[in-house]
């Protein structure tokens, strides 16, 4: 089975792993966190329990007007996941917001991102509220590194989504 697992990064962010042919949700977890930090041994685990073959992780950067504080704490974040993967020996993908939301058509509201990966795993019941929102991006987060992968650019037609 060929699988992608995608990382929407944040305290707030998730782990999800789909699979192509059929499409299929096979895991989605909420990322580890213990005292407000990224957990490192609950991710080295959870990695694990994913068993992908590619990890997709979104490309995250210091925003205009953000805190000294945060920006190191969301750097520490992206690095301490980065660190996990390579330890295990993952490929990783960078993709930035932008890429991956453009490809899909949406805008920076999460609703969207919920809505949108609702659609494509009709019987999947992982993100019921807008706290979620980081469930729904995971996910299509790794649709968007599975169908990369497998054809190495995308389609430009989107008439799979049927969802649209």
């Amino acid at each position: 089975m060929q699988s992608v697992t995608g990382i929407d990064l944040g305290l707030k962010g998730a782990i999800a792993t789909v699979s192509l042919y059929p499409l299929t949700l096979v895991n989605v977890t909420d990322m580890p966190v213990v005292d407000n930090s990224i957990c490192a041994y609950q991710l080295k685990s959870i990695i694990k329990q994913h068993k992908s073959d590619h990890i997709i992780i979104e490309n995250v950067h210091a925003m205009p007007n953000q805190g000294v504080v945060s920006m190191f704490k969301f750097g520490r974040s992206k690095g301490l996941v980065e660190g996990v993967l390579a330890a295990q020996n993952k490929q990783i993908e960078w993709v930035t917001a932008k890429k991956w939301k453009s490809y899909y058509q949406l805008s920076k509201q999460k609703d969207q991102s919920r809505n949108l990966a609702t659609a494509l795993f009709k019987t999947s019941t992982q993100w019921p509220l807008k706290k979620h929102d980081g469930r729904a991006e995971a996910t299509l987060i790794a649709l968007y590194g599975l169908i990369r992968r497998k054809y190495d650019q995308f389609p430009q037609d989107t008439a799979w989504m049927e969802a649209k």
